[in-house]
């Protein structure tokens, strides 16, 4: 119930957006018009929803303008969730007003009682696993000393060095 009135109010206020003038300014880039100038707003169709703005100055030049209308959207939106916030509230048959006495529930339905299943049929015990043999533990791998490392990486940018400069020569 609450939905269907929030979109009821959304479709509603689309149209109204899009046929009336837009809350605020319509044509806010009045003021960088030379004086005399005058502005009016009307319904788009190229993109659906959105309103044009015809400027025409005082020589007869005429210009035109699209923009959304942002603010009335979001009005628009925050009326749509405030129209089926109150009309969850209000239609809603588990409403409660604070203060006055909670109505009596009738009691459940007793439900029938659940057919029995079918005993399960033994299952045939498993055959041990047998037994791992032990694994030799393994021996850690020899790790470089540091400095030798050092040096194996020194003496292989060394050989780059020389084979780059062997080559650009």
């Amino acid at each position: 119930m609450a939905l269907r009135i929030a979109a009821t109010v959304v479709v509603l206020g689309a149209l109204a957006v899009w046929l009336v003038a837009p809350v605020g300014n319509a044509c806010p880039d009045l003021g960088r018009l030379p004086s005399g100038s005058t502005a009016s707003s009307s319904p788009s169709l190229k993109p659906p929803l959105t309103r044009t703005c015809t400027y025409r100055t005082s020589d007869g030049t005429e210009a035109h303008a699209r923009y959304v209308p942002w603010l009335d959207w979001i009005l628009l939106l925050l009326l749509a969730a405030v129209a089926a916030t109150i009309a969850r509230f209000v239609g809603s048959p588990g409403a409660r007003v604070p203060g006055a006495p909670r109505a009596e529930r009738a009691p459940r339905a007793e439900r029938a009682p659940r057919a029995q299943r079918a005993p399960r049929a033994e299952r045939a015990p498993r055959e041990p696993k047998a037994p791992r043999e032990p694994t030799a533990p393994r021996e850690p791998r020899a790790a470089k000393p540091s400095a030798e490392r050092d040096a194996a990486e020194r003496e292989r940018a060394r050989r780059e060095r020389a084979e780059r400069a062997r080559r650009g020569r």
